[in-house]
């Protein structure tokens, strides 16, 4: 599929099927994701990939979104923050580097074939202690994965004229 095809037909999916995600698609789609950038090339972030329907069920407790329970997998994207960096104003970017992998992630699954929806809205303990994840780790996102049942409909979405200007803040640009 040609790249702006994949990030056109990028949607979030809330319903799957169950049919089986092979192996190698996993990889290729966390391959993606590894090979994200990151602050100086730390490569921090970690991936936890949740198929145990037990597991899956427990941490939906922890989205508080009911949907996830029905999701074949759960991708699960963490990082220690002193495996990122700072920017000259102190801004830390761990969140930085795993949001970029996660887009990674998400689009190498659309490519794929299959659905995702990025969750960032959690309860970070429960879902560490779900999985037993150390304290100093954070968890940034996670999505489900798998073969969606329905295709979601378009959302509307801004022109580049009301988010882009030129030059200077509010001078609009044109194409």
């Amino acid at each position: 599929m040609d790249f702006t095809d994949v990030i056109i037909k990028r949607r979030s999916h809330r319903k799957f099927t169950q049919d089986t995600i092979s192996d190698e698609k996993i990889k290729k789609i966390i391959e993606a994701g590894r090979l994200a950038p990151t602050w100086a090339n730390k490569q921090g972030v970690n991936y936890i990939i949740v198929k145990n329907r037990s597991l899956i069920k427990e941490m939906a407790n922890g989205i508080n979104q009911k949907w996830t329970e029905n999701a074949p997998i759960l991708i699960v994207v963490c990082i220690e923050p002193n495996r990122s960096g700072k920017n000259i104003n102190g801004l830390e970017y761990f969140t930085v580097d795993a949001a970029i992998c996660m887009e990674h992630i998400v689009l190498a699954a659309t490519n794929e074939g299959l659905g995702t929806c990025w969750i960032g809205l959690f309860d970070e303990q429960k879902i560490k202690k779900t999985l037993s994840i150390p304290e100093k780790v954070r968890v940034i996102a996670l999505t489900p994965l798998g073969y969606s049942r329905y295709t979601p409909r378009e959302q509307k979405r801004k022109s580049i004229d009301q988010i882009c200007f030129s030059e200077k803040w509010g001078n609009n640009i044109k194409f």
